[in-house]
């Protein structure tokens, strides 16, 4: 069994890698796909460690093309440039992979461990919160508005996060789109193609990389970014609708680390650590967390001890094989990527997106695509962070968890 397990892994991987390179894609998109496959496997345990190894190599290789594509130019926009972008633009891009690799890998080697030793009082913690969740929900709301500090900027990042949100509302509780295909659209307008647009009209280039493993961040603070990222990761892996980018906002601010390479640790920490809690999720608090965690419940509706034990060494044996290959692609890809006019680059993936979003979702899923591409270039040419989109998934939470979304759907008539 060990030979199999061990070969599934390496498929899952080699899958987990593609998806994560394809900007926008993720691996929710293709889990209908997958559970059909369950007729054709045997041993319904494989196509659980495939989803597993697929799930952590996407969550590794994803921050490639977030920091190497949709970079905007330092000075027309400087507002808007994500952390990893400034790395970029300074030359610094393979840093900035060295320091997600070395965050991300931390954080799940402690994410084991707390799942390990504490994982009996995740259900306690979880039952406790989750009568109050819309207010945990409402005050990372309110401090992403005010996080932008300028009138102005708190004002627009309201308007952003109140139309995120409607068109979260609208996306979320309508049949024009299936429902495990909604978000895939949403997303991939508001924070992919809307990044490589501005990109384009800014005339976006990558400069000349340095590839080297010299870090320009203390010891001290890396760890003190990871040890951050897992106590958010852990959060958000309970709280839903919480996304990566407000808990590692949130934790910036209470840990002093306001640079863009304690943000880029803290962010793959967070990240790494949700996965691990969410994929073990319907053991640790018996619900879901994330759309591997539904699929494998359709796989393994009962999960014990053991399969836990499973999925972690499997989640362990994925890391370990998916971290070199990214630092590889980290070295590697910089010096294909200026080979290309950016430009053509940039527009070749948005046509790629474009195709897939109309294949996936139809025409009703290009319409959400359009209306989410047009509020992610909005935070843009606004200057505020385009975190703010977030509201997509936290007002609908919201109204969900007061109770008040009949009310809302009555409202809006749907």
């Amino acid at each position: 069994m060990f030979i199999e397990i061990f070969f599934f892994s390496l498929l899952g991987i080699v899958v987990g890698v593609i998806l994560g390179l394809l900007p926008g894609l993720h691996i929710n998109n293709l889990l209908p796909l997958f559970i059909s496959l369950a007729v054709l496997i045997p041993n319904p345990y494989y196509l659980v460690v495939f989803i597993i190894s697929i799930a952590i190599a996407q969550v590794f290789t994803s921050f490639i093309p977030s920091i190497f594509l949709g970079s905007p130019d330092g000075e027309n926009n400087a507002l808007s440039i994500l952390p990893g972008h400034r790395l970029l633009l300074e030359g610094r891009g393979y840093e900035a992979i060295l320091l997600t690799t070395i965050g991300g890998f931390g954080a799940l080697i402690i994410s084991i461990i707390t799942v390990l030793f504490f994982g009996n009082y995740f259900t306690i913690l979880y039952d406790i919160i989750r009568p109050y969740i819309a207010y945990p929900l409402i005050v990372v709301i309110l401090f992403m508005i005010l996080s932008e500090r300028r009138v102005k900027k708190i004002l627009y990042a309201g308007l952003i996060v109140l139309l995120s949100g409607v068109l979260g509302i609208l996306v979320l509780n309508s049949s024009i789109v299936a429902q495990q295909n909604a978000l895939f659209p949403t997303f991939a307008g508001l924070f992919a193609i809307s990044t490589l647009m501005a990109s384009i009209t800014e005339r976006a280039k990558i400069p000349r990389q340095e590839i080297d493993a010299t870090l320009k961040m203390s010891k001290l603070n890396i760890a003190k970014s990871i040890v951050l990222g897992v106590i958010a990761g852990v959060l958000v892996g309970l709280l839903p609708a919480v996304g990566v980018s407000q808990a590692a906002t949130f934790m910036q601010y209470i840990g002093g680390l306001g640079e863009a390479r304690a943000f880029l640790t803290t962010l793959a920490s967070i990240n790494t650590a949700n996965e691990v809690i969410s994929l073990n999720s319907l053991y640790l608090i018996s619900n879901p967390r994330s759309g591997a965690s539904v699929a494998i419940e359709r796989i393994l509706p009962e999960i014990n001890f053991n399969d836990m034990l499973l999925f972690l060494g499997v989640i362990l044996l994925s890391a370990g094989i998916v971290v070199p290959i990214t630092l590889h692609l980290g070295r590697v890809i910089p010096h294909i990527l200026v080979k290309f006019n950016y430009t053509s680059l940039s527009l070749a993936i948005i046509g790629f997106l474009f195709l897939m979003i109309a294949l996936v979702t139809g025409v009703y899923g290009l319409l959400i695509g359009l209306t989410s591409t047009a509020i992610g270039l909005s935070c843009t040419y606004l200057g505020v962070r385009r975190s703010s989109c977030m509201g997509v998934l936290l007002l609908p939470s919201i109204t969900f968890f007061a109770g008040i979304n009949p009310l809302i759907l009555t409202i809006l008539n749907i």
